[in-house]
């Protein structure tokens, strides 16, 4: 194999018919409240409900546990592997299409960071993993290991356009050793794309250093819904109006004009607990959870196939205001599931970054 673009490879839009969804369960103590128990009846349910729609591959570390035997339900499968933790968007592979084959991207994976701001200080079994599921699901892959790139950090809208943040893939403790414009090049090899286009910044104190799929995505071809802020004293409300001006000034590889869905956070926003924080224990290069701490709670953090949506629930009153406006978009084509997803929040992400397509 060359690479994709070579090949022909392209990488496609989320919300297409998958050949499945990969979730990883979780079970560390240090991110986790009660190592994985208390956030697993989330897992679960959304595991359920994508299992209506197409299979499930969930994957069991040893180090889980607790009962998981509820999961035996039908389209679901589950297998055994080794993994540091359990955000599939991130650290298992990026699948593109070319006809009715599929392939996959290796990219390489240190923890949102490395040495220089990861969550964690070791990241040897999440960077192992994307070749153990390829072999697992019988995939040919790309192995590129020496580019960090985690699946939450770019969308696309299928049509050769990709969406970012400078935040995170500029970051210093991902390819540093690169210009903006190498990365960009690298990306339209090794994904098949024709235009990135990016955006400065992402949902204020996202870890991840804003991820854009907490921040932005495709809703169709040339469609964006882009998180924002009612409250103008928010700094988010500032970064979202600078994406805003960016995106509605851009076209798409194709030429086409962008359009700009806002869809509010939670205001006021989400906090840590004192009861999350003292569940959730810390340990040595680990990222501490305090009491207080800004949480990075976005409705654009859904997941969504060929005719479903997995959007988070906060039980605020945004909570409806997200729903109507995919609803009214998609005209009842997607059956929306809102999830309570409050204890995948607390540990750092949401029903997206859980969760990979094929």
């Amino acid at each position: 194999m060359t690479n994709p673009k070579k090949d022909n490879f392209i990488f496609p839009f989320e919300g297409l018919k998958h050949e499945g969804t990969i979730i990883l369960l979780p079970y560390r103590e240090d991110t986790w409240e009660d190592k994985g128990l208390k956030a697993f009846d989330e897992f679960k349910n959304i595991i359920s409900k994508i299992a209506l729609h197409e299979h499930v591959y969930v994957i069991k570390s040893p180090m889980v546990s607790y009962d998981t035997s509820s999961l035996h339900m039908e389209n679901v499968s589950i297998h055994e592997l080794d993994y540091d933790d359990s955000w599939a968007r991130d650290n298992t592979l990026i699948f593109l299409k070319k006809d009715n084959s599929i392939r996959a991207v290796d990219f390489g994976f240190n923890a949102w960071g490395g040495k220089i701001d990861g969550l964690y200080s070791s990241w040897e079994d999440d960077n192992l993993l994307g070749e153990k599921l390829a072999n697992m699901l019988n995939i040919e892959f790309y192995s590129d290991k020496n580019f960090i790139l985690e699946g939450g950090s770019i969308h696309t809208n299928g049509f050769k356009t990709l969406l970012t943040t400078e935040a995170c893939l500029l970051s210093k403790g991902r390819n540093s050793n690169l210009s903006k414009i190498e990365i960009e090049n690298h990306l339209k090899e090794m994904l098949n794309i024709d235009k990135v286009l990016w955006i400065p910044h992402g949902i204020y104190n996202d870890e991840t250093n804003e991820h854009v799929d907490n921040m932005a995505c495709f809703l169709d071809e040339n469609t964006i819904l882009l998180a924002s802020s009612k409250d103008k004293e928010d700094i988010q409300y500032k970064w979202s109006m600078e994406a805003k001006k960016i995106l509605e000034n851009e076209t798409t590889a194709l030429g086409n004009k962008i359009n700009v869905i806002l869809v509010n956070v939670p205001n006021p926003y989400l906090r840590l607990t004192k009861d999350e924080a003292l569940k959730i224990k810390p340990i040595d290069g680990a990222k501490p959870r305090l009491e207080g701490d800004r949480l990075a709670a976005s409705y654009v953090n859904f997941y969504m196939g060929n005719d479903f949506i997995i959007l988070p629930k906060f039980n605020v009153k945004e909570d409806q205001e997200a729903y109507d406006i995919l609803n009214n978009f998609y005209k009842g084509s997607k059956k929306i599931y809102q999830i309570e997803s409050r204890n995948i929040l607390v540990s750092g992400g949401n029903i997206h970054c859980i969760t990979m397509q094929i």
